[in-house]
């Protein structure tokens, strides 16, 4: 029970949650207590860094918002270290994407070449740094809300800014997506970033948003997943979260949800698993021109020199083209296995 809390990110939640028992429920809470402690006193570093690089970045004058794991940390959790997260996600119109950069290389992050950035393939930069107390942080910087273009523009920047509220606890110039965006983003993420690797931490942030709606909110949710074409992603999440969680879905919501999904394009992640081949198919269908699709298949092929250094754990460049032969033919054998 142990491991498995851990290994599903809920080990501080059940920690708390066995405040008060007996016997063998009361020891493995002492077994997790060394953990929340731990998760607690990070939260002693990670809030005035965050604070700190989004002060920047609002002088720098670029709109942000915080997203998905550290947002509802501050919104939904009680007490921000209950909700565990390895880094901090943060949205911005593709426009501000330089001087995000510049603001956060500022404020002492320097780019990390652990994720693959390209116009196409990834839509994000990964930022890190280690402070004077010898703690780590990492900022994922994206642009778009997860790589597949079947849905990687159905919530845009816009979109998530139009109804986003502020966060006093993290400064004047942050402001999250409200809980109605915020369940459709967690259910986008969730099947478009991690098909069959549910997390009992997702799901349970589900819970957390879906009971914090009333009858219009989830109206207006009902309208936003039918609107974008994410019903499917939205119904799947909701209905797992219930099975772990006992989450209610109002019938008429997930009636509309339902009907709406079968007409969708991307009901086959709903439906899923789908294979990275056919995603890249997916990927290069609705591209506009085949000068995109050229620069697609570039980008999964021949990533960063930085990237396939970190990705081999060698910093001999003239190892590269090795490196880049391994890659297409072991990467090509998974595809034609899939």
């Amino acid at each position: 029970l142990q491991d498995a809390a851990i290994e599903h990110g809920v080990d501080t939640l059940l920690w708390d949650a066995l405040s008060g028992t007996i016997g063998a429920a009361a020891r493995l809470r002492d077994v997790l207590e060394p953990r929340a402690r731990a998760a607690a006193a990070r939260e002693l570093f990670v809030l005035p860094d965050l604070q700190g690089a989004t002060a920047a970045l609002g002088a720098a004058g670029v709109p942000v918002l915080i997203t998905k794991g550290t947002a509802l940390a501050y919104t939904a959790y009680p007490h921000a270290w209950l909700r565990p997260r390895t880094d901090t996600d943060l949205l911005v119109s593709r426009a501000d994407v330089p001087p995000a950069t510049r603001a956060l290389e500022n404020c002492g992050y320097r780019r990390s070449a652990a994720v693959s950035t390209g116009e196409l393939v990834s839509h994000q930069i990964a930022f890190e740094r280690t402070d004077p107390h010898g703690v780590h942080h990492v900022i994922d910087l994206h642009w778009k809300i997860v790589n597949p273009q079947i849905v990687a523009d159905a919530l845009t920047f816009a979109d998530l800014w139009s109804g986003a509220r502020g966060v006093p606890a993290l400064g004047a110039a942050v402001r999250v997506p409200s809980p109605v965006a915020s369940i459709a983003l967690g259910c986008v993420h969730r099947l478009a970033h991690h098909q069959g690797d549910d997390r009992l931490i997702w799901l349970y942030d589900l819970k957390l948003l879906a009971s914090s709606l009333g009858a219009e909110d989830w109206t207006r949710f009902e309208d936003l997943a039918c609107r974008q074409l994410i019903a499917g992603f939205c119904l799947d999440g909701l209905r797992t979260s219930r099975v772990h969680f006992a989450t209610v879905i109002p019938a008429t919501v997930e009636d509309a949800l339902a009907g709406a999904m079968r007409d969708e394009p991307s009901k086959a992640y709903a439906e899923g698993p789908v294979s990275k081949r056919d995603v890249l198919l997916s990927d290069l269908a609705l591209l506009g021109s085949w000068r995109e699709r050229v620069r697609l298949v570039k980008e999964h092929a021949f990533p960063s020199p930085a990237f396939m250094q970190q990705r081999y754990g060698t910093s001999r460049r003239w190892a590269l083209p090795a490196l880049y032969v391994h890659r297409l033919v072991t990467g090509a054998s998974k595809w034609v296995r899939q």
